[in-house]
């Protein structure tokens, strides 16, 4: 053979594997619905389109030479001919051996040259079927072998199967971009026809070579920018000196700059145009349906069901929406995580079960997720006992965790409800990796569960990469970019606003209290040459990674605008809190801050507080102890946050007898309780108190929802310093009470 002969014979090959996957998928997706119809009409339908499909492939097979596929694509051909003609009857066994026909299809395209695979233990299954011969003890979907089969599917790396063309080529570096790939929602489905005006093949590197010169040129569009900007700005200097000058020569150069500074204007509008519309278009290029993922995830729910003793119907909707093929190459596994995490968990092994995956453009650049199963939904105390023996929360931190937090639990690193790690689940990991790739897309997930109706995950992803955008911020002097997707909030907040909980600055915003850290501090930047600054207020950005959030505090907030991220190399990837650079429209090289390396800083490290609170507010909360008398746990807590965020110290109690022993044994400079406890009431505790010599002067703050006049008598008569009632209650209030006594 010559060599121009082998190339061809090459190319051919790789068109083949293309083909022949079009080929399976569409079977693969017709023998899924065959098992679950009833009709007769609808029944022959699929199988006239999987007699032709199988037909199709064989006569592929045998114009590249894959004779084993062409052999076990005729003897299954002739099986549905037969099929057809009513002289073969269809039973539950035929499927596993079917599913497994296309399995080593599969496997025989993914092999090397040099490779070969036995295919005479399903071809003896075949001519069994073919015959009329299989009995139920004959299916090759024995325990042992299904359980190996079962494996494979289940593997992290699962193989590469039935992807749309992007997912498809494996021996070549093509890339097949659809322009419609259509799937009813009714799920019927239909004999591929003749695609060849409907496919684009480009080359998967002149693809992403595309798209990195399209981002190269927001250099330029910023330069542009830059340059206009500059010659305004000599505009406005010459405009200032022909008030002093009068000179002829002034009003040319006026006049040039003029036309100059039009003309930037110009390019810069032409140059940011042509650039945004390249880009978009090739965004567009990069779209693919979610079908050419999900389409694998019928039969491998249909397998791992089986295996597992389960009955698990998988329905979607939505998958001919498109997204960037980017995310959904990174999406493929962390779905199937959750699917598998479906049926092993979520669906009990006598029941049947509904797996649905419903997939939702909420909006132009957003699309939503939903992942749900009927089955017995998460066991939140299982998962609580599990968090305290993994040493994931403390059982201080359990016992005041509502159920929607305690469910978030399942997205921890080695926290699993499984009783047994196996092959499937166990091992706590799944979830996680989820988790931190919905995180890494810029996504975010969360998951509801109702105990005996299911669990649903929603994810919500970006539809394209976008285009990155910045925050630019100064400290110290020293210019860093903070993405913009990272950053929640951007504010100005005066000092008072700001207050001392657990020794460190916060800031209550939307209900949450928030650690303010000084950016410079993370980055351990230090100018003995800067002053502190004296101003009133401050500047910050709340930043967040999904779980937890901080205030940063800079120096200057700059601007918001579009940056072009250059990411580090090999050498450089590990460097502490630092994603990349990049470089501005003043040729400037900026540091590209990573906000969860920030986050983790700052929780590990603890940084230093903001020294922004006045020294008077200091020496009045300073070392004042309170105690918080509270049967109820949502009360409690609100007031404990209260007081810490101002810089109080406070323990609590649940009942009245319990803080009536805290006071006999430690000193406190007010005490704060309820009325109404079991055990010891807050009326008893505040006689006590007052009939006991040593802590007789301690103030009491009476805070319940008893608001007669009568119950307000009493608790003068028991010596209470303050009455409030619940109904009326003002954090202003309490704390001006407070400062009054104390």
């Amino acid at each position: 053979m010559h060599i121009n002969d082998a190339e061809f014979f090459k190319k051919l090959r790789s068109t083949f594997i293309i083909e022949a996957h079009e080929h399976l998928r569409t079977i693969s997706l017709s023998l899924i619905e065959l098992e679950k119809i009833s009709t007769k009409e609808d029944k022959k339908t699929i199988i006239e389109t999987i007699h032709r499909e199988f037909h199709s492939l064989k006569g592929a097979s045998r114009a590249v030479s894959m004779k084993d596929i062409e052999n076990l694509c005729h003897i299954s051909e002739n099986i549905f001919s037969k099929i057809k003609k009513e002289t073969l009857e269809l039973s539950e066994q035929m499927f596993d051996v079917f599913n497994e026909s296309i399995d080593t299809i599969e496997d025989i395209l993914s092999l090397n040259e040099d490779e070969i695979k036995d295919i005479s233990l399903i071809m003896g299954e075949l001519k069994k079927i073919e015959c009329g011969r299989l009995q139920k003890s004959d299916s090759i979907k024995s325990k042992d072998v299904h359980e190996e089969d079962i494996k494979k599917d289940i593997n992290v790396n699962y193989k590469e199967v039935q992807r749309e063309t992007v997912d498809l080529i494996k021996n070549s570096e093509d890339i097949q971009i659809k322009e419609d790939i259509k799937i009813q929602n009714n799920n019927t489905l239909k004999a591929p026809e003749d695609r060849t005006n409907e496919v684009v093949r480009v080359s998967k590197s002149k693809l992403d070579s595309l798209l990195l010169q399209g981002e190269e040129m927001i250099y330029a569009k910023l330069s542009s920018i830059q340059r206009a900007k500059e010659i305004k700005e000599v505009k406005e200097l010459l405009d200032l000196y022909k008030k002093e000058n009068d000179y002829t020569f002034i009003e040319m150069l006026e006049t040039n700059i003029d036309n100059l500074l039009k003309s930037a204007e110009n390019e810069a509008k032409t140059i940011e145009t042509m650039t945004d519309t390249f880009i978009e278009d090739i965004k567009n290029i990069m779209l693919l349906p979610f079908s050419s993922i999900i389409e694998i995830f019928p039969k491998m729910v249909r397998d791992l069901s089986r295996y597992m003793g389960k009955e698990i119907e998988f329905i979607s909707k939505g998958t001919e929406i498109e997204i960037d093929r980017r995310i959904l190459e990174e999406m493929k596994d962390p779905l199937m995580h959750i699917i598998r995490n479906c049926i092993d968990h979520g669906i009990e092994k006598s029941s049947k079960g509904t797996i649905s995956l419903n997939i939702v453009q909420v909006s132009s650049d957003t699309v939503k997720i939903e992942i749900s199963d009927n089955g017995s939904g998460i066991d939140i105390e299982k998962l609580k006992q599990k968090a305290i023996k993994n040493s994931v929360l403390t059982q201080g931190q359990v016992n005041t965790i509502d159920d929607e937090s305690a469910q978030m639990l399942i997205f921890k690193s080695g926290l699993s409800t499984s009783d047994i790690i196996t092959d499937i689940s166990g091992r706590g990991l799944g979830l996680a990796i989820v988790h931190e790739k919905v995180q890494k897309l810029e996504g975010t997930i969360s998951v509801k569960s109702k105990k005996e109706k299911g669990t649903t995950f929603t994810i919500m992803l970006p539809i394209t990469i976008s285009t990155n955008r910045g925050i630019i911020v100064r400290v110290e002097k020293q210019d860093f970019v903070i993405p913009t997707g990272k950053v929640e909030k951007v504010m100005r907040v005066k000092k008072d606003e700001v207050k001392i909980m657990e020794n460190r600055a916060t800031i209550l915003l939307d209900g949450y209290i928030i650690p303010i850290v000084r950016l410079k501090d993370i980055l351990e930047l230090k100018d003995k040459k800067i002053e502190e600054t004296s101003s009133d207020v401050i500047s910050i950005l709340v930043v967040n990674d999904m779980e937890n959030k901080i205030a940063l505090s800079v120096d200057e907030i700059i601007i918001e605008q579009e940056v072009l991220v250059k990411k580090f190399n090999k050498q450089l990837k590990k460097v502490r809190n630092i994603a990349g650079a990049t470089i501005l429209g003043s040729g400037d090289v900026v540091p590209i801050l990573a906000v969860q390396d920030l986050i983790k800083s700052s929780l590990k490290n603890g940084n230093k507080s903001l020294n922004i609170i006045g020294d008077r507010e200091k020496e009045v909360t300073q070392n004042k102890m309170i105690l918080v008398v509270e049967d109820s746990i949502t009360s409690r807590t609100l007031l404990k946050n209260i007081l810490e965020s101002h810089g109080y110290s406070v323990k609590t109690a649940v009942d009245g007898l319990r803080g009536w022993k805290l006071i006999k044994s430690e000193k406190f400079d007010l005490v704060i309780t309820d009325v109404e406890m079991p055990q010891m009431d807050g009326f008893e505790l505040t006689s006590n108190i007052r009939n006991d010599n040593e802590i007789s002067e301690t103030p009491v703050i009476l805070v319940t929802s008893l608001e007669s006049r009568e119950d307000k008598e009493r608790g003068i008569d028991v010596g209470a310093s303050a009455y409030i009632v619940k109904s009326d209650f003002r954090q202003n209030n309490l704390l001006e009470t407070i400062k009054r006594l104390i």
